[in-house]
């Protein structure tokens, strides 16, 4: 039976499963969707069943590392001469009549909207980029836009290793469904990082990952999320003083030692770093940025404060650093220029999601609920599917016209 068919007929009268985890809705959703189109759920494929729908919120893969059983039961089933098919997510929504649903699965999104639904720090996010597990598919303006379904693999993927199973288990598992899994292509990559960084890993009393050996390795979440910025009148880092530009690879070599420790949780060690860097001459916007992020986790937002300043000084562009500039105002207040900070990210890149939000929240503060509406719908337009995307509708429902004029909304957390 061709595909064409299969989109005519949709789900009635046919029997489907479901295995991996779902993208675009939970498993208790797509069971009532399948039930509505007027076809049968089943848990286990069998050989009345006409689709295992594998999701793509990740490899379809079990706590150890093997294919789930439900994809080794229909590939028996297949192998057997059954009629069963092994179709995507994406075509299953096709099935649903579901464009909105699968243009879902094909949007980019940045950073932060990604830390959102995945519920995982922005840190760790760029600690993946830094270590290959996952690669932008867009740079622009230095904000990177990711594919959904990489990220996710990502994180499953290192969680696995990090529980102690074998890279060679993933690999012979991933070889497996290279042929019909979306981006196993890029899984297998994610698998090479995760080999080099090592094979079997154990977690120490004190949450630490280590080889048998007990050599200990990178872990894959930061020590600490970013918490909300705010500004101060400024005064210069303590203990920064600057230095005459010497030998610049010595300054690269100090700004990758900085990155590491970073990564490891020491943020004193980072800022040493950091500040050895431009000191030597690597005063790049991003140094200025990663210092920022450091001085940010440690909760000395004054002092965050001047780096992203800094950045923005040095590259008018650096739209990431023109969002937590605002946010910092936003915080004690200065809401003016905090919304002059968002409008300059949004100059950048005006389809930038998370300054939206932000000048949309900052507005509404001021009182002024017809234009930050507007930024709030532009924000649902970029990002529909988060948790924020829920907020946002209340907000739209609090502030209507016609309702009630509603308490000024809480600032958003910082980006």
């Amino acid at each position: 039976m061709s595909n064409a068919t299969d989109q005519e007929r949709g789900l009635r009268d046919r029997e489907v499963a479901i295995t991996g985890r779902l993208a675009s809705m939970s498993r208790e959703e797509a069971q009532e969707r399948i039930a509505s189109a007027g076809g049968r759920f089943v848990g286990t494929p069998g050989e009345g069943t006409d689709f295992l729908v594998v999701g793509q919120g990740g490899p379809p893969l079990g706590e150890d590392g093997r294919l789930t059983k439900s994809l080794r039961a229909a590939t028996a089933l297949h192998a057997e001469g059954a009629a069963i098919r092994i179709v995507p997510e994406e075509e299953f929504l096709g099935f649903l009549g579901w464009s909105e649903r699968q243009e879902d699965l094909q949007r980019l999104y940045t950073t932060a909207q990604l830390s959102r639904i995945l519920d995982v720090p922005a840190a760790q996010i760029r600690t993946w980029v830094r270590h290959d597990l996952i690669r932008p598919v867009q740079v622009v303006r230095r904000l990177h836009f990711f594919d959904f379904r990489q990220v996710s693999s990502a994180r499953i993927l290192s969680e696995l290793s990090k529980n102690g199973v074998r890279p060679q288990r993933l690999r012979r598992s991933l070889e497996q469904i290279e042929t019909w899994f979306p981006g196993a292509d890029r899984l297998l990559a994610q698998l090479e990082t995760l080999e080099l960084e090592g094979g079997v890993l154990v977690r120490t009393d004190d949450g630490k990952l280590a080889e048998p050996s007990g050599q200990l390795r990178l872990d894959f979440q930061e020590a600490a999320t970013i918490p909300p910025p705010a500004l101060a009148h400024l005064n210069p880092p303590r203990g920064h003083t600057p230095v005459e530009p010497t030998d610049a690879s010595e300054g690269a070599a100090w700004f990758q030692r900085g990155i590491r420790a970073e990564e490891e949780g020491n943020f004193d060690e980072a800022i040493r770093a950091y500040e050895q860097a431009i000191g030597h001459g690597e005063g790049q916007p991003e140094v200025y940025f990663n210092l920022g992020n450091t001085f940010y986790a440690l909760e000395r937002p004054a002092e965050a404060a001047i780096c992203y300043r800094r950045a923005t000084d040095l590259d008018e562009q650096y739209v990431e650093a023109w969002n937590n500039l605002g946010n910092m105002l936003a915080e004690v207040h200065e809401d003016e220029d905090a919304v002059a900070a968002y409008r300059r990210a949004l100059a950048v890149q005006d389809d930038y999601a998370d300054a939206h939000f932000n000048l949309a929240e900052t507005l509404a503060n001021l009182g002024d609920y017809e234009r930050a509406r507007h930024h709030w719908r532009s924000y649902l337009e970029q990002d529909p599917s988060s948790t924020w995307a829920n907020v946002v509708r209340e907000r739209l429902r609090r502030t209507d016209p016609a309702a009630e004029a509603p308490e000024t909304p809480p600032q958003a957390p910082g980006h």
